[in-house]
Formats: structure tokens, sequence, C-alpha cells
């Protein structure tokens, strides 16, 4: 299977808060191939995708939707809403005729249900190239406005990404390395994250006979995770409005791993004016990450 239908296989399987559930399938809804009082559908090569999608509609809006499988090289799986009745009832439930072309931010209850509505867009319209081969991620759109709002949807979620003219559609992509960490971050594909920094590290250690000598891949991936929750804790506290009243030393840290997000702790020591060990800086961000978790956990 390829690297994208593993990522989908991934957050497909991801249970939702109570308060994502709906988030979630609004994403899935907005983004599919038809959103509309004469279609509710979706295409997709991805049986999970599918079969997650059909069992949002039926708890969320008891609506029921039959799936059918065609293609001849690869099974390709359409679900679709056959009942008017129950398209209706879809389209009322996020005022879809009062804000046609609009993400609907009244879905959203709290910050988990955005991730949720990210994850439920990347299932319906969503690819990822294989880090083997390059770095680029994708969303096909239906029209401009849509993409627009999308791409301003990723970017208040720490994921830059840009909106392009393709067939009849548009595209929001993301070329970034370091973007495409935070998206597949954000919808919660932790494992296909951390194969990516670990992809994008090894790289780095072939081309460096010295790193080479003294890396493994268990070191990496070690080096790997710390990064991944460095970078949640700090992007937090940065949509939190909190991080920048940290003390100095703690911003100056957060700063140089959002700057280099791959980079294991000795480099980052190197990359800054400061003299400070790696144990140093290393507990700077321990004191960041309990920072974060008393705030997340409400403590």
């Amino acid at each position: 299977m390829s690297f994208c239908y593993d990522i989908k296989n991934e957050i497909g399987s991801i249970k939702p808060n109570p308060c994502c559930k709906l988030p979630l399938t609004y994403g899935f809804l907005l983004f599919s191939r038809a959103f509309s009082s004469e279609k509710i559908s979706m295409q997709t090569e991805n049986e999970t995708a599918a079969k997650l999608y059909a069992k949002l509609l039926k708890e969320c809006y008891n609506a029921e939707t039959k799936i059918e499988v065609g293609g001849k090289k690869k099974p390709t799986y359409r679900a679709f809403v056959p009942d008017f009745s129950d398209r209706l009832k879809i389209l009322a439930s996020v005022d879809f005729g009062i804000a046609k072309g609009k993400i609907n931010y009244d879905c959203f209850e709290r910050e988990c249900c955005e991730a949720c509505f990210i994850r439920g867009a990347f299932l319906a319209c969503g690819q990822i190239v294989d880090p083997e081969k390059g770095y680029r991620a994708d969303f096909s759109v239906r029209d401009k406005s849509l993409a627009e709002e999308l791409q301003a949807f990723l970017d208040k979620n720490f994921v830059k990404a840009n909106v392009a003219k393709r067939g009849n559609g548009f595209t929001v992509y993301i070329k970034q390395r370091e973007m495409i960490i935070n998206l597949l971050t954000l919808m919660g594909a932790s494992s296909r994250s951390l194969d990516l920094i670990e992809t994008t590290m090894m790289r780095d250690v072939k081309n460096n006979t010295n790193r080479a000598r003294n890396c493994d891949s268990a070191n990496i991936r070690k080096a790997v995770s710390a990064s991944v929750r460095q970078r949640k804790a700090i992007e937090y506290l940065i949509k939190k409005d909190v991080f920048y009243s940290l003390p100095k030393e703690l911003v100056s840290a957060g700063e140089l791993r959002l700057k280099y997000p791959i980079e294991p702790l000795s480099e980052l020591c190197k990359n800054t004016d400061e003299d400070i060990s790696v144990s140093g800086l290393n507990h700077r961000f321990k004191r960041i990450e309990d920072i974060y978790l008393k705030l997340s956990k409400g403590k």
C-alpha cells in the first residue's frame, strides 16, 4: 500500500471525541466530491475512508449511505446519500445554503474540533506523496472560494499552504516538508509524521559521514519523537497567547526549535549565540512541555 493510503487508514481509525464527531463529518462532507441537495457523495480508493463516511452520516444524521465499488486495476469506492430528505437534513445542519463556499466556524466547539475537521477534509480529498519521492501534500477542492477558506484555516493551524487552479477545480498544496509534518501531526498521523522526519534525517545522515558514525536509527527515532512533542507544545502555547509571556530563555529555545524543526539538540546549540549545553537546552524544552501539559489539562 502507498504512504498516503496508510495515512488514511491511520487517521480513519482514530476515535473522535464526542465534540469532534460533527466537525469530522463536516470536513468529510464539505470537501467531498459533491455536497448539494442534488447529490451528497464522496469517491475514494480507501475503503476505511468510505466506510467511515457512511458510519458518521448514520451516527450524526441517521442518514442512510450506499457504497458502490468499481474500478478495474484498483478498487474505487463511491459512497452517496440516495434519499433527498436525508440530504436536506444534512445541508440544513451546517447552514450550507447560507455559507456556501465558506467554512461554518460555528461547528467547532473546541480546539480539537478544528483538527478533526482537517482530518475529515483530508480523508475526503487529500493526497500526500511518498517522502522517498518528494515532499508534497494536496487537497483537491471544487471551487476557489472554498480552497482559499481551507488555505486560511490551515494557516491558522500552523500549516502554510498555497492555492492553484487545476483542471475544473483548485488544489490547496503544501511543498515544505516542515509544513507537511505539521499537517500530519495536526491530523493525528503521529507514526507517519515520525516516519517522514526519520526519512529526512536519515538522508542528512547519509550525506554527512561524521554524523553517520555517531547516529543510528534508534537514536534518530528518539530525537524525532522529542522534536514532535516540543513543537506541539510550543505551537499550542502560541495559539493560546501564552508563549511570549514565558521567561526569555524559554521563548528563545522555542523559537529555535520552530526555526530548526528536525535538528537534534547538539545542532540547535550550535545555531544559537547563547553559551548553552545540550542538557541545558533539553531542560528548557522540558519546562515548556510541563507548562503545555498543565494548561492543556486545565491544571
